[in-house]
């Protein structure tokens, strides 16, 4: 279901209009008298039609944590890098899950909902995974991942990151 029948069907249920009601609005607004039927377009003039009698949308949450920009910026990058398959929010929203499952025995349901601790949690989890996944790429297509500055160990986030950037997505560009 799109985010505009959702929200639709939220709007019927706002404005407390019945089966017959809402038929009458969707053929006055559309021509047709089933939401099924109607494209996005249609949709979005369906929910502007409901503004206009009253319907106020709720926007969507917003985040406590400061960190979870960070989280939703690394866990795009993994997508856009291939490393994740879904860049979905209900995708996220598993990982976070996973990730806080520890902290409160059941888990996080909606990245939104972290408190900041919780946040730094999931970043610092998400930074390791990343990091791993960007030096197994650089190890598979022959290079082999740096040293830090005072080269006592391998390169922290920030630096394999940039160095990935360099070396695989300029490459493949």
């Amino acid at each position: 279901m799109s985010n505009t029948l959702k929200l639709v069907q939220v709007g019927k249920r706002e404005l407390h209009l019945d089966d017959d009601m809402y038929r009458n609005l969707l053929e006055f607004v559309t021509g047709k008298r089933s939401a099924k039927e109607l494209t996005e377009v249609q949709l979005s003039a369906v929910v502007t039609e409901m503004k206009r009698r009253g319907f106020k949308p709720k926007h969507k949450p917003q985040a406590r944590a400061p960190e979870v920009v960070r989280i939703r910026a690394i866990w795009s990058t993994m997508f856009d890098q291939g490393f994740v398959v879904s860049k979905t929010e209900v995708a996220l929203n598993a990982y976070v899950k996973r990730q806080t499952k520890t902290s409160n025995g059941q888990g996080v349901d909606r990245i939104e909902w972290l408190t900041s601790a919780q946040a730094v949690q999931v970043l610092e989890s998400l930074k390791k995974w990343h990091w791993r996944c960007m030096a197994e790429a650089i190890k598979a297509s022959g290079g082999c991942v740096p040293a830090n500055e005072k080269n006592t160990g391998l390169a922290g986030y920030e630096q394999l990151a940039g160095y990935y950037r360099e070396l695989i997505c300029r490459r493949d560009q």
